[in-house]
């Protein structure tokens, strides 16, 4: 388990139970079908003396939350707590305090008056404006426009999410280059050298207009031997101007044109 802090959710067992439960309701399951498939998924996690209490505390803070805490869930929670929870876990005593006392608040809460079932859509997916193998055009914030190519094509539940890459004109793509890399930097350029970004957007406003992408022509789609970075449209246009303008980035056959 990791963990970050003392809160309820400030762990990885929690953070990904509340995640995963409110996904599931999205896609239709019912409060009840969507508690057994976390419970029948989670394998040791429901009883191991370190993951059980987050487990379970967050789960029932996640339905809490929401307005549908069942009885099972909130039981267990609240035996676990009254067994301890996991404050053997933590061992600076300050620390532990505070654990202790994010427990027993939750423990009151979940003995308290619950709120009424929130409603849950399932959110609208966002559409890429590419597809992969094409090459585009993307107009930059100083009027210029930068050469992409899409790789391929990230399907998740909440959208379709480009890999590209910065190429120049005759399609030689462009490296990732700082002049004084910083340990992240370094890290990513020892992972993949090479400029290529996966798009990540949450809200249709973050997707560039019709009149910022112009597709030239279109290309194989080409698989990935390693991750890209993530990133957005608005982020995307900062780094391809500097990309563009760093002579250690351009391909070296050739500058961007």
């Amino acid at each position: 388990m990791g963990s970050w802090g003392t809160g309820i959710f400030s762990n990885d067992t929690a953070a990904d139970i509340r995640g995963d439960f409110r996904e599931l309701l999205e896609d239709g399951l019912s409060p009840v079908e969507a508690t057994q498939k976390l419970v029948s998924g989670a394998g040791s996690a429901v009883e191991d003396p370190d993951d059980a209490t987050s487990f379970w505390t967050g789960l029932a803070a996640a339905q809490m939350n929401l307005g549908v805490l069942q009885a099972l869930v909130r039981d267990r929670a609240i035996a676990l707590i009254d067994a301890g929870g996991d404050l053997h876990m933590w061992t600076d005593a300050r620390l532990s305090a505070k654990r202790r006392a994010v427990l027993e608040g939750l423990r009151g809460q979940l003995n308290g008056p619950q709120k009424a079932p929130v409603k849950v859509r399932r959110p609208k997916r966002i559409p890429s404006p590419v597809k992969p193998g094409d090459v585009f055009l993307l107009t930059l914030e100083d009027g210029r426009r930068a050469r992409f190519r899409v790789l391929r094509m990230d399907e998740h539940r909440i959208g379709d999410f480009p890999i590209i890459e910065l190429i120049d004109d005759r399609g030689q793509p462009f490296r990732r280059h700082y002049k004084k890399p910083d340990d992240l930097t370094r890290g990513l350029l020892k992972r993949d050298p090479w400029a290529r970004f996966e798009i990540v957007s949450g809200r249709l406003k973050d997707l560039p207009g019709d009149t910022e992408i112009t597709v030239v022509a279109t290309t194989k789609p080409q698989p990935l031997a390693t991750a890209p970075t993530y990133t957005s449209w608005r982020n995307l246009k900062r780094e391809a101007k500097r990309l563009i303008d760093e002579p250690g980035a351009q391909p070296k056959s050739g500058l961007f044109s």
